[in-house]
């Protein structure tokens, strides 16, 4: 009989992997927010950090839990790899918490930094942009669906048990988010990522206030439900049309077709 330790596993691995993604994505950001000199590389030093964020958090946790740290890529494993059911909602719920204690540890780490940063207007605090993605609504939704999909699909081609960049697949996959992220990201970034939005989003709402979900028109969904249209969209394409045409000319070429 399987000890706690051995059942709680997965999820820690899930929380302390998401952990690790979001203390380099955000310190990043953050370090950018905080330091006038760097906005003309912003974008390049946001998703390269992203991209080796996930690199780290595959490396700490896929032997563990499988390396999922992202709800939209458990969501999709659920429906096209045979993921179960009633690991789901612990998954989701470790991300989303390793999520928010990477938020803690970047802002206790640029804490001061942060609070020298003014704010003049009584809207949303320009210091919660180290912590969460914004945009108008239905070009951010846009955003999130497309570079979702091609993360996803990256992510099912590359761990696929046939393909040749499996042994290097957390460094294939965090070139491949950092990649849709630089293409296609909004002045705020993308999220392409649930957890690595709504937890620093709670945290934020903590330090800087509520206001923090209804910012640009109650922007928070989108981050939720755009990373998990485009992971879906990305899991059908490789599962019901790339891998399958691979396989069937797969058997052409052995003569057993």
């Amino acid at each position: 009989m399987p000890s706690l330790r051995n059942v709680a596993a997965p999820y820690w691995g899930e929380f302390i992997g998401t952990l690790v993604l979001t203390v380099v994505g955000l310190g990043a950001t953050a370090q950018n927010l905080t330091n006038s000199s760097s906005h003309k590389t912003e974008a390049i030093s946001s998703s390269v950090a992203w991209g080796t964020g996930v690199t780290l958090g595959l490396w700490v946790t896929e032997h563990v839990s499988g390396g999922h740290i992202n709800p939209a890529i458990s969501l999709a494993r659920l429906v096209f790899s045979g993921f179960p059911l009633r690991k789901l909602a612990g998954y989701v719920a470790a991300q989303t918490l390793g999520a928010f204690a990477g938020a803690f540890l970047v802002w206790l780490n640029f804490s001061a930094s942060l609070a020298d940063i003014k704010h003049k207007d009584p809207g949303l605090h320009p210091a919660t942009g180290a912590f969460i993605t914004s945009n108008d609504v239905w070009p951010g939704l846009i955003n999130e669906i497309t570079a979702s999909f091609v993360f996803v699909l990256a992510v099912f081609a590359i761990s696929d048990q046939t393909s040749q960049a499996k042994n290097i697949a957390p460094l294939a996959l965090g070139l491949a988010f950092a990649g849709a992220s630089l293409a296609l990201s909004s002045p705020l970034q993308l999220a392409l990522n649930p957890a690595r939005d709504f937890g620093p989003r709670v945290f934020a709402a903590f330090v800087y206030g509520l206001n923090v979900f209804a910012d640009h028109s109650f922007y928070f969904w989108v981050p939720i439900v755009g990373p998990a249209i485009g992971a879906l969209l990305g899991g059908f394409v490789y599962e019901w049309l790339v891998k399958r045409d691979a396989e069937y000319h797969h058997q052409l070429e052995e003569g057993h077709a």
